[in-house]
């Protein structure tokens, strides 16, 4: 996995329950600094986090992230949290599921809490470009509103709608998408309700597409039910047990098989491996519907077996 050391330089509150970090690279530069991408984030061993890249310096030395405090996550944030002014840590190379599309006439960028964070680049791109689109950030309160003030150094005027649940009530999403001109997307990254919601209004588009990204898996592996199941290694022919409290990449990484992961919570794809026979059980938050349907490959750090046995092409 290719990382780079990089030194923490700022540390900066942007509302009650989130803080920025900035980065900056000790040597070298950064490439795939774009809208959309993110960065794993090396806090210790096997505590890898994901997180989008908001900012960044033109240079390709420097770049921000927000995060969330998390009370009740796996310990990522509580670790970010930790860290202080000067401290060095590894970051991975950037990497983007999640990238803006040049062609699109119209956009609209919905973004819930801190899924906004890639968000503010998308706009901070589309303003640069001079494209038509419009960004409605929804949060609970005003008070947690990270990203409200880069929102509005972007200076966007009436494209820029910020809805406070406690203030606003429920925001008419299937009133939003009806309002778009034909054929505009959308991109939307927020919590599950919030993206359920909006792919279920996208009935009211007139064409165009909802492009989304997941900041936590669609079904967490500690509230599912899991039994036990074998892998095969297609090139050796060796089988493999995966217990009840093991996931696929913990088997993998036991046997010395050598697999590539990140964040290991079915976020970032960097663990995906082709699956060659056997039904999965997909749990992770960034193949779409139609990807998992085919049963062609897998997130070795959340996903299971549905059945015995599966065959993974290594």
């Amino acid at each position: 996995m290719d990382t780079r050391t990089a030194r923490l330089v700022g540390k900066t509150a942007l509302s009650s329950d989130t803080v920025d970090f900035s980065f900056e690279l000790i040597n070298g530069r950064f490439s795939g600094l774009e809208p959309g991408a993110h960065v794993d984030v090396h806090l210790g061993p096997d505590l890898v986090r994901q997180y989008s890249i908001w900012n960044w310096r033109q240079d390709g030395r420097q770049l921000n992230i927000a995060v969330k405090l998390e009370a009740s996550g796996r310990g990522g944030s509580y670790a970010m949290y930790a860290l202080k002014q000067g401290d060095e840590i590894l970051l991975g190379t950037p990497r983007n599921n999640f990238k803006l599309q040049p062609d699109t006439p119209y956009v609209t960028l919905i973004a819930g809490g801190i899924g906004a964070t890639p968000l503010v680049a998308m706009a901070r791109d589309l303003a640069n470009m001079r494209r038509d689109f419009q960004v409605y950030y929804l949060v609970r309160s005003q008070d947690l509103a990270a990203m409200d003030e880069p929102f509005r150094a972007l200076d966007l005027g009436d494209r820029y709608h910020l809805h406070c649940d406690d203030a606003d009530g429920q925001l008419d999403l299937a009133a939003v998408l009806r309002s778009m001109p034909m054929g505009s997307d959308v991109y939307t990254c927020g919590p599950e309700p919030m993206l359920n919601a909006v792919l279920e209004a996208g009935s009211a588009m007139r064409g165009g597409t909802i492009h989304f990204e997941r900041f936590a898996a669609v079904a967490d592996a500690d509230t599912c039910s899991n039994g036990s199941f074998d892998i095969e290694i297609q090139s050796t022919g060796v089988m493999l047990r995966v217990s009840a409290e093991e996931s696929i990449l913990d088997v993998l990484k036991a046997s010395g098989i050598a697999v590539d992961f990140g964040c290991s919570e079915g976020l970032c794809g960097a663990c995906l491996v082709d699956v060659l026979d056997g039904e999965v059980d997909h749990r992770d938050g960034i193949l779409t519907p139609e990807e998992q349907a085919t049963n062609s490959y897998l997130c070795t750090c959340v996903s299971r077996a549905k059945g015995d046995k599966l065959v993974l092409n290594l």
